[in-house]
């Protein structure tokens, strides 16, 4: 029996993972480094680079990055309109300045020109952000980053996995950091990581992450139940019975059980979270995120086989703006992203159908409140912002789910352009 009820994610956290967590939780390693070790090797050598540094955040690894390259007070960094507003806070609390750059409208990342346009004498790196799983164009970034000698921190957040010109992001730039968390394509339920071929970038970070001390065990544990309650919640025989009436009821009311939780206020921050100095990445993080690499590619395969049939079956529906992919780029599918002027109306006709559908967490930091200091005109940002709505992509979904999301696009189009 097929119920046609998909959720927007499915955690790629497996059974086998929350055993290994369960078992390590009982009967905790010795020496927690040895196993992280592994897993940052392990992951250096999947990137192609000579070293990984596993933090417990994304943003914090771009605040410790800021560091190891000196840029600090009085100097300015290039970020994209379009992104999490963590990374532009992030920049604020160092005393940076973050400059931001638009994007392409279809493609969602950096647009080259608007990064050149961006630059002022001060000036001193730039952080193309792989979003939505899409690469950036690298080839034009670092040819205006040479030209005017400016680092380069790629923003691999969203994109693990992903390649460009055949090589992995995180591999162009002077440094990189990707997140772990619950709803990415590789997870250890928290955490990051930093990546580089820079050995003083290297040494600097890990001076900074050995002096903080292990996570807190609690953390971890319920990091671990949460992941392993979502993991059963969106199993296709218990998600119709479970979130699905949970989402159809939020939706009546207007609200989104999903994103709210999942969310955090958007706020700036008056000083470095003391969490983040506490919080050095335990072995039950490690373990499981080597049993995610051993898998990263099938998860990442299964990505673009359904991304690249949403690009086939919906090409040529009325009134629906698909994504676009620069020249070069190898995406993973992180998020299928679509543009329609009335989306919140389609939002609502596609969740109607079972399709559960997000508006994501991605805003245009260029107009928002918190960054009125630092406020720029960044059309595309601006508009991606009113009309993008996620649909699902996950690896969870077969053909037949595929099938379902494009004819509930289509029939919850008529319903909103009839």
């Amino acid at each position: 029996m097929y119920f046609g009820r998909i959720p927007r994610f499915s955690p790629s956290f497996s059974p086998a993972e929350a055993l290994i967590s369960a078992r390590m939780f009982l009967n905790p390693p010795d020496d927690d480094a040895l196993k992280v070790q592994e897993f940052e090797q392990k992951f250096a050598a999947f990137i192609g680079v000579k070293h990984g540094i596993m933090v417990p955040s994304a943003r914090y690894a771009f605040y410790l990055l800021l560091g190891a390259l000196d840029i600090s007070a009085d100097d300015e960094v290039v970020i994209p309109g379009l992104t999490y507003f963590a990374i532009p806070a992030m920049a604020a609390l160092a005393g940076v300045k973050p400059v931001f750059a638009d994007v392409g409208l279809r493609s969602h990342v950096l647009d080259p020109a608007a990064f050149e346009a961006a630059i002022t004498p001060r000036t001193r790196a730039v952080v193309p952000t792989h979003l939505y799983g899409t690469p950036c164009p690298m080839g034009p970034i670092l040819e205006v980053a040479r030209r005017h000698k400016l680092a380069v921190i790629e923003d691999c957040a969203q994109s693990t996995g992903a390649r460009y010109n055949g090589r992995r992001v995180g591999s162009f730039g002077r440094a990189s950091y990707y997140t772990f968390g619950l709803t990415k394509n590789i997870t250890t339920l928290s955490g990051a990581m930093i990546t580089t071929d820079d050995d003083e970038i290297n040494a600097r970070v890990r001076a900074q992450v050995a002096a903080s001390t292990p996570a807190d065990p609690q953390k971890a544990k319920k990091e671990a139940l949460v992941g392993t309650a979502m993991m059963f919640a969106t199993h296709p025989l218990i998600y119709p019975w479970t979130l699905h009436p949970v989402i159809r009821l939020g939706n009546k009311l207007g609200k989104d059980p999903i994103h709210e939780p999942f969310g955090e206020p958007e706020v700036v921050y008056d000083g470095l979270p003391s969490s983040f100095m506490k919080s050095r990445p335990r072995a039950v993080q490690a373990a499981v995120g080597i049993k995610q690499l051993e898998r990263i590619e099938a998860l990442n395969g299964a990505r673009i086989r359904n991304g690249r049939a949403l690009d086939v079956e919906l090409a040529h529906v009325p009134g629906l703006v698909l994504p676009e992919y620069p020249e070069g780029a190898e995406p993973i599918y992180m998020s299928f992203v679509v543009h329609h002027s009335r989306r919140d109306a389609l939002m609502a006709a596609l969740r109607r159908r079972g399709v559960d559908t997000t508006v994501g967490y991605m805003n245009n930091c260029a107009d928002h409140p918190l960054f009125d200091a630092f406020r720029r005109d960044c059309p595309h940002a601006a508009q991606i912002k009113a009309e993008q709505l996620h649909l699902p992509v996950h690896p969870s979904l077969d053909s037949r789910d595929v099938a379902h999301i494009v004819e509930s696009v289509r029939r919850a189009l008529k319903e909103v352009d009839p």
